[in-house]
């Protein structure tokens, strides 16, 4: 999402944060929680403090995504979609047509899931189909909602793409190549740009561009980098380790959590913990408040 960062010379200055799952650590059990449960952890004698553990039972490609209330939602390759409530908890299942390639993204009260057989699935909180919409080209970006809880997302035919939250297209404008974002910003709009360097912002029928040199300033961060409002930084390695770095240390720790890759981390402000995503289908709540400072 987009977070103000303050003015500069009248022109209004973002920084963009884009959050996603996060990572778990070298006490972890080598041995997954069974499939469908949420496993709660000991605390660890250094680093983050694990809430709990869930095994998804497949393996993803994207990672789980997180509401208002702190629920938790992640879909597998293999069609399933799987939502916890904030502390762990199961809360429901069903099964989607292809693999869930992006991230869930909660907005107006429903879950949006992207599949690899290009399809958008909007779920209601209790997992009851809400309606399934077909994009036109397949979805090549992560999607974004905007205040009035429309989806975004750019196309692989290079367009961005407005989707009401009834299901119906409400934007097609050129976009050209992704080079970061959409993303919400607190305008209430979304923010997206593409390879040449013009930045997108889009509400409804309304669509601005702006170039290199435009008046807004957009500074869209490491989608694989966390950064929580503890001033901790959470940074997720391809190599299943995690990169934590406290607030007041000046050099990281790094802990191996998994044999597999882990995916871009995100916070959950609800329950204050990050959340992190293993391509091996586990997923992990860590809590920040038992980091402690000695190595």
């Amino acid at each position: 999402m987009l977070f103000w960062y303050g003015a500069k010379t009248g022109a209004v200055k973002f920084r963009a944060l884009l959050i996603g799952p996060l990572l778990a650590l070298s006490w972890l059990p080598p041995a997954p929680a069974a499939s469908g449960q949420a496993r709660p952890a000991s605390p660890s004698p250094s680093g983050p403090t694990q809430r709990f553990r869930f095994d998804a039972g497949a393996p993803l490609v994207a990672p789980a995504g997180v509401a208002e209330d702190g629920g938790l939602c992640v879909g597998t390759v293999d069609g399933y979609v799987h939502a916890l409530n904030a502390d762990g908890s199961y809360r429901w299942s069903r099964s989607v047509h292809g693999a869930v390639t992006r991230r869930p993204l909660f907005a107006g009260q429903l879950w949006y899931i992207a599949t690899s057989a290009d399809r958008v699935y909007a779920l209601t909180r209790d997992g009851a189909l809400y309606w399934v919409f077909k994009p036109p080209s397949p979805i090549n970006s992560e999607l974004a909602a905007d205040a009035a809880f429309a989806l975004y997302f750019v196309a692989a035919d290079r367009f961005l793409y407005g989707v009401s939250a009834h299901g119906g297209v409400t934007l097609r404008t050129p976009f050209g190549d992704l080079k970061a974002g959409p993303s919400s910003g607190p305008d209430g709009a979304i923010w997206a740009k593409n390879q040449a360097g013009i930045v997108v912002r889009a509400r409804g029928q309304d669509v601005r561009r702006f170039g290199p040199d435009g008046p807004s300033e957009l500074v869209f961060a490491d989608p694989e980098v966390l950064r929580d409002p503890q001033g901790h930084e959470w940074r997720a390695g391809s190599n299943g380790v995690l990169e934590f770095r406290a607030a007041a240390d000046a050099a990281p720790s790094f802990v191996a959590l998994t044999s597999s890759a882990l995916l871009a981390p995100t916070w959950s402000v609800a329950a204050r913990y990050a959340v992190l995503s293993a391509r091996s289908g586990v997923l992990f709540a860590l809590d920040p408040a038992g980091v402690r400072r000695e190595r």
